[in-house]
């Protein structure tokens, strides 16, 4: 016989934690993959991490922190609050995206934002590559645009707080 692979909350407890409400700490994990379905009654807290992908059947009920990690991707997941994706490799969101909070892209590779992007709170896009937004673009904060090659806003694009470039 083999040896057994070890448990997903086994692997927690020697590279992270999951306390007592809920709450998800992975930072800096050598862990590539988290598995499926997987609900997060708290938040998510990945930064650092070697994770390249997350599942598509992922609930989480707080935030999402995935700065600096290896996605390439963020799927179309539940989150109660907002979503970290600050120096990841993200290029891609999916077309109708709601973030029930704010939304950070800053100083990832992505150059397109997805149709029917609806951010509740404020939307940083400093230092990425997106030249365009899409016409269907909600935010219901700040629109931060610093570092980018925007040079217009669409008339149709529909922001609650203030744009700063």
């Amino acid at each position: 016989m083999g040896k057994k692979k070890p448990h997903f909350v086994d692997t927690l407890k020697l590279h992270g934690y999951i306390d007592n409400y809920g709450n998800v700490r992975l930072n800096n994990s050598p862990l590539t993959e988290l598995p499926e379905p997987f609900e997060v009654k708290g938040f998510l807290d990945i930064e650092g991490s070697q994770i390249k992908r997350l599942p598509d059947g992922l609930t989480v009920k707080g935030y999402v922190n995935a700065a600096n990690t290896l996605l390439t991707r963020f799927p179309k997941v539940e989150v109660g609050g907002y979503i970290n994706l600050t120096g990841s490799k993200v290029t891609v969101l999916p077309t109708g995206f709601k973030v029930n909070g704010d939304l950070s892209l800053v100083d990832t590779p992505i150059a397109a934002l997805p149709r029917r992007l609806n951010v509740k709170g404020n939307l940083y896009l400093g230092n990425t590559k997106v030249k365009t937004l899409p016409p269907d673009l909600r935010v219901g904060g700040n629109l931060y645009i610093r570092g980018t090659k925007l040079e217009t806003v669409p008339e149709t694009v529909r922001v609650g707080g203030r744009i700063y470039r």
